[in-house]
């Protein structure tokens, strides 16, 4: 048994030094100039490129295209404005609806004057009545 002990102790002992030695390297990594020269060099670059994304952005707002297209939006909203395109909308809805409402109402007449069929109570439990076979087979041509 005390070479088992023996062999857990080197094996745990041997992956302690092995985790000092990997946290040793990532720290004097971390703490090596070039770690620094390489953050300081992609700092600058970010901020070069973010400059040079913010200028082109707002040249582009500021041509001629950009303003032409501003322009044309703010005729078509004074457009839409001056024809009251809501208030036709509105008209159309309420029409439709009328029209809907009208022939809704005639349907409901309809099905309240139309007689509807009384069954004797006991054909009510009694199996189903099929139409006569003239009803439902098309009629033979001689």
């Amino acid at each position: 048994m005390s070479e088992g002990n023996a062999e857990e102790k080197s094996i745990s002992s041997e992956l302690a030094r092995l985790g000092k030695q990997v946290a040793d390297a990532i720290n004097q990594a971390w703490e090596s100039e070039d770690r620094r020269k390489l953050q300081a060099e992609v700092t600058v670059g970010l901020e070069t490129f973010g400059d040079q994304v913010s200028d082109a952005l707002r040249k582009a707002s500021e041509s001629d295209a950009a303003n032409q297209l501003r322009d044309e939006t703010e005729k078509v909203v004074a457009r839409v404005r001056e024809s009251d395109v809501t208030a036709e909308v509105r008209k159309g809805l309420i029409s439709g609806l009328e029209v809907l409402n009208r022939e809704l109402g005639r349907l409901v007449e309809r099905l309240e004057v139309e007689p509807q069929p009384s069954t004797p109570p006991a054909a009510e439990s009694a199996e189903p009545v099929e139409p006569p076979e003239s009803a439902t087979e098309p009629a033979e041509e001689a």
